[in-house]
């Protein structure tokens, strides 16, 4: 019976760090694209706001309604780089999680070589006893 990989546990927690590696790398980077597009929304409406054409109270709305989005604007940005900043140590943990799993599944495949090699092994070896026992077996009824 061929002996069962020895670190099978450890390489199958190795692939569940790596699915959660990737899983965080997928949240990081659309959690970006959400914040990147909210901000580009926010530039949008910066640009497009209108020009008052009026009263100083309609003035004084519109400048507030600017000094609000500017700031949500540079919130946004702060927030977009932490999404872009988590997404690379994101990606690093999957690389690094991934070369972890790279290694044991190298030496999952060599025992599994070295095991099939012994069972072909064993396999010859009782193959050539049979074959020896036939000969052995023809050589006594032909002398007798």
């Amino acid at each position: 019976m061929a002996a069962p990989f020895s670190l099978a546990a450890l390489l199958r927690l190795r692939r569940l760090q790596q699915d959660s590696a990737a899983g965080e790398v997928s949240t990081a980077r659309a959690r970006a694209a959400d914040v990147a597009s909210r901000r580009r929304y926010a530039e949008n409406s910066l640009a497009n706001m209108m020009t008052p054409g009026g009263s100083a109270e309609t003035l004084r709305w519109t400048a507030a309604s600017r000094a609000a989005s500017s700031s949500t604007l540079g919130d946004l940005s702060v927030l977009e780089s932490e999404w872009e900043r988590r997404m690379v140590e994101a990606r690093a943990r999957l690389a690094e999680s991934r070369a972890q799993t790279i290694a044991l599944e190298k030496l999952e495949e060599r025992h599994n070589d070295a095991e099939q090699k012994e069972a072909l092994r064993e396999e010859q070896g009782v193959l050539d006893e049979i074959s020896l026992a036939g000969r052995d077996s023809r050589r006594g009824t032909l002398s007798s």
